[in-house]
């Protein structure tokens, strides 16, 4: 009984981010106001899709049972500077600039986890629709948001930093990793469930690798499981993003406003480092 009560467990949280990833992703990437990547998301998003899929993945849920009560509520935690915008600032400081009143978030690689960062930062009001409700009171959490910017902590300092002279790294992406988990340990609700119910963000292959086996229990967003050990990620509870830059919007004459599923594909693939012939 307790076996199936994990894999309950396992399932629903699976679910869980499913619908958050599949929101933001829609409420970002299929918006036509590219203004929403410095002023916030949009609310003009793929409502419908956002609907539908709560309402298929909480159907078991009583009629009676209000919108809200059906909708996952997440708690994103208010992390320090450095594991969030302060990792944007070194990112510009580390490519010479000296005004940091105007940085943004750079490039669209792995813009995953800024869209989501924005997302829960938006208003109440401006989050009408969402199936997801973000609670201020962590006990009414069902999933805790750490709101990590993991990978491009990663990229923070340029590729030849520290090859040529006069390029030595300015910022450590390891280090922040090891503080980012100190901070994470000693937090009540982490250890609570030893991180469990929480979900973060490792968009790119190499992120947060110092410290993967630490928070290898939380649900981790990944592109793909090229990189991590079967122990560590798992499609029982974590969730693929693909790089959103890499997907094609469909424009031919069939769209996706009236569509009334999503598919999600699964199976191998062959990473550029793997010899088909070997």
């Amino acid at each position: 009984m307790a076996r199936k009560s994990s894999l309950l467990k396992q399932t629903l949280i699976f679910s869980a981010c499913t619908i958050l990833i599949i929101y933001a992703f829609f409420n970002t990437f299929l918006s036509s106001s590219t203004a929403a990547a410095t002023t916030g998301i949009s609310s003009t998003t793929s409502s419908l899709f956002a609907e539908q899929i709560s309402r298929e993945n909480f159907q078991e849920f009583p009629e009676k049972a209000t919108e809200n009560e059906k909708k996952v509520r997440v708690f994103m935690y208010d992390l320090p500077k450095k594991f969030t915008t302060g990792i944007i600032e070194n990112h510009a400081l580390a490519r010479g600039s000296s005004d940091l009143s105007k940085v943004s978030y750079p490039g669209h690689q792995h813009m995953g986890e800024w869209y989501m960062y924005l997302d829960l930062s938006r208003p109440d009001l401006d989050r009408v629709g969402s199936p997801v409700v973000k609670v201020n009171d962590p006990e009414e959490a069902d999933l805790f948001y750490v709101p990590v910017f993991s990978s491009l902590s990663l990229i923070v300092n340029p590729a030849r930093a520290g090859t040529v002279p006069g390029s030595d790294p300015v910022y450590s992406d390891e280090k922040m990793q090891e503080e980012l988990v100190e901070w994470l340990e000693e937090q009540e609700y982490w250890r609570r469930n030893n991180g469990r119910d929480h979900v973060v963000f490792a968009g790119d292959p190499n992120a947060l690798y110092r410290v993967l086996d630490r928070v290898k229990n939380a649900v981790l967003l990944l592109s793909d499981f090229g990189r991590v050990r079967s122990d560590q990620g798992s499609l029982i509870k974590d969730v693929i993003v693909p790089y959103s830059h890499r997907i094609n919007v469909y424009n031919g004459d069939i769209g996706v406003e009236e569509r009334k599923t999503l598919l999600f594909f699964m199976g191998n693939r062959y990473r550029k480092d793997v010899s088909l012939f070997s």
